[in-house]
């Protein structure tokens, strides 16, 4: 993201062998008012996603949905509900992949696919929305081949650990082998030792849920920084999404809501969409606040999890009074969330163990900005998000 770049800062800290203190930081700015607030709203929508680089079509349909919301502006068809799926599937599917074919061959000592990666690239540069059937066709081979290492329908109907376990042992392909590297390092590892303290996130295809935290956006600016529900931090993304998959439902039975079950949540719903099987709830809607004339509310599952924007329109509708966006990584990495959750107490026996678990679990959930690891005070490294 070029103006809303910010980065994360994670420190550890140890005694004894075990995690002590996980303190997280971010240092991205909340500058969307700041950028958008006094513009013509339609005009305010339409550079939403040139501010973004990472997301921008779900950044755009939020604006969109959200504007809509403050207008009263009527229901989408059919035919353009299944087009807006259509456009977010393929984003997160991108997202999933990026991470897939570039980031997790090099954590194997695995060469990176560029045919692949040229492929997709090329067919996305021509239907970016991934509507046509042909752009689904290489996205589902590229996942087949690439990451899943055989039929994507095949992948998404497993139900049982075993048949997951004896695919990573098959070892095809390079997520097959990041994940069993996990699996050995310790299956329950990245799981919150009381996952009461952070849980999923509910569905924001309850209006309630919505309502409820889109009402504390509007309140206090500085909620986006450090979002609750429930005076709880949360945990969104692929695991909300699919936690009812009965292989994600038996891999958080029998490892918690760990680094592996997140992981495997991500790759499942990567299956899903490859395989052209419906979403098993809306991927995007908006919301109208009863109580509140002329705003708006949006949101969209992103690859990361759940965006929100929330736009007031001034008096005479046309301009924006406000403007405020929640992201997911805001969530995910809120100072005592899923991240601080599933490190804090960790027992490990020294700083290249604890680097490496650390880097896992911030793969699994995934933020969209870069972040810097210390552990006891020193860098262990700048990864890119």
């Amino acid at each position: 993201m070029n103006q809303l770049a910010g980065e994360l800062t994670i420190d550890l800290t140890t005694r004894d062998g075990v995690v002590g203190a996980v303190e997280v930081v971010s240092s991205r700015p909340q500058l969307a008012d700041r950028l958008l607030a006094g513009k013509p709203a339609d005009a305010a929508v339409a550079m939403v996603p040139q501010l973004f680089s990472i997301c921008g079509r779900a950044q755009g349909i939020a604006a969109e949905l959200a504007l809509q919301a403050a207008r009263a502006a009527p229901a989408d068809d059919a035919a353009t509900l299944l087009a807006r799926t259509h456009r977010i599937e393929s984003e997160i599917a991108q997202e999933y992949l990026w991470r897939a074919l570039l980031d997790w061959p090099q954590a194997v000592g695995m060469p990176t696919d560029a045919v692949a990666l040229a492929d997709l690239r090329r067919a996305f540069s021509a239907d970016p929305s991934g509507a046509q059937a042909a752009t689904r066709d290489v996205l589902r081979a590229v996942v087949e081949q690439g990451v899943l290492g055989g039929s994507a329908q095949t992948w998404f109907e497993h139900e049982h650990v075993p048949a997951f376990e004896i695919w990573i042992a098959q070892a095809r392909t390079a997520a097959a082998r990041l994940i069993g590297a996990v699996q050995r390092e310790g299956a329950r590892h990245g799981a919150p030792a009381q996952p009461a303290d952070v849980p999923l996130l509910p569905a924001f295809t309850d209006a309630t849920v919505l309502a409820s935290v889109a009402a504390a956006l509007a309140a206090d600016a500085n909620y986006a920084r450090e979002p609750l529900f429930d005076a709880r931090p949360a945990e969104t993304g692929a695991v909300c999404r699919v936690q009812g998959h009965p292989l994600v439902a038996a891999l958080n039975a029998a490892f918690g809501r760990s680094t592996l079950t997140r992981l495997a949540a991500r790759l499942t719903e990567l299956a899903r969409i490859a395989a052209g099987i419906a979403p098993p709830a809306p991927l995007c809607g908006r919301l109208a606040p009863a109580d509140a004339p002329r705003r708006g509310v949006g949101w969209v599952e992103t690859a990361r999890g759940v965006l929100v924007h929330l736009i007031d329109l001034d008096a005479t509708g046309e301009h924006v009074a406000a403007y405020r966006i929640l992201a997911p990584t805001e969530w995910n990495f809120h100072p005592r969330g899923a991240l601080a959750a599933g490190l804090r107490g960790a027992h490990v026996t020294g700083a290249a163990e604890l680097r490496q678990r650390a880097g896992w679990l911030v793969q699994a959930l995934d933020p969209c900005v870069a972040y810097s690891l210390r552990i006891d005070g020193q860098a262990v490294g700048s990864p890119h998000a």
